[in-house]
């Protein structure tokens, strides 16, 4: 089973992604990211410390679609916390070199460049 907790604030969400991503339940994610770039969230990160298995389709796959999606709308998408297998993959994909991988959420959200009084 998959799921998904969100915190958002500002125009900043966190969603901690749990369980497995393996097959049609991770497509929520997909559909959640077009919400919250609806309402004007285009920082976003996803927490991947409790994601057990990805599999290339509908893992990785949806982790593109997602990046895609925000990059599209001016926004980013960085990770945190992936598992050992999880980072394992990113890598042998390359796609380490497309994500900003953090190891905790709190330096992820850190990176996302303040915008600057007006």
């Amino acid at each position: 089973m998959f799921r998904i907790e969100e915190d958002a604030r500002g125009k900043m969400a966190s969603l901690k992604l749990s369980g497995i991503m393996i097959d049609t339940d991770a497509m929520a994610l997909n559909d959640r990211v077009r919400q919250l770039i609806g309402q004007g969230k285009k920082q976003i990160v996803f927490d991947l410390s409790e994601v057990r298995l990805m599999n290339s389709c509908f893992g990785l796959g949806i982790l593109m679609a997602c990046w895609s999606c925000l990059n599209r709308a001016g926004g980013e998408l960085k990770l945190a916390s992936p598992s050992a297998k999880v980072l394992h993959l990113l890598e042998i994909t390359k796609l380490d070199q497309i994500f900003d991988i953090f190891d905790t959420v709190a330096e992820a959200k850190s990176s996302f460049e303040e915008e600057l009084p007006v």
